[in-house]
């Protein structure tokens, strides 16, 4: 299933508000931020994506930059394959200090 049928889905996307609203961490690239988006989590938050989509996520509240990876809470985004690397860092430290959190 794309990403454009994905946000489409209502399980889908009551399943990332839940996931969303129960504070664990988050993690979307490339064209996945379009069911954040329909999931209404997007909205207030800092975030990057596929080039392609940023209209739509602006629209729907985000602040959408163009860097590799971007945290805002327990949501990590990015924008494509080519960023792979600081994603997977970027999640596997969310993971870390969701099992771990960081005093203070």
């Amino acid at each position: 299933m794309n990403p454009d049928q994905l946000r489409m889905d209502h399980d889908a996307v009551q399943f990332v508000r839940d996931f969303m609203a129960s504070g664990k961490p988050v993690a979307s690239i490339c064209h996945g931020p379009w069911t954040l988006a329909e999931a209404d989590a997007v909205r207030g938050r800092r975030l990057t994506s596929w080039p392609s989509i940023r209209t739509d996520l602006r629209n729907a509240g985000a602040e959408v930059v163009d860097e590799e990876v971007v945290v805002d809470g327990q949501l990590v985004t990015s924008r494509g394959p080519a960023d792979l690397p600081a994603f997977c860092a970027a999640v596997v430290e969310q993971f870390a200090r969701a099992h771990h959190p960081m005093p203070g």
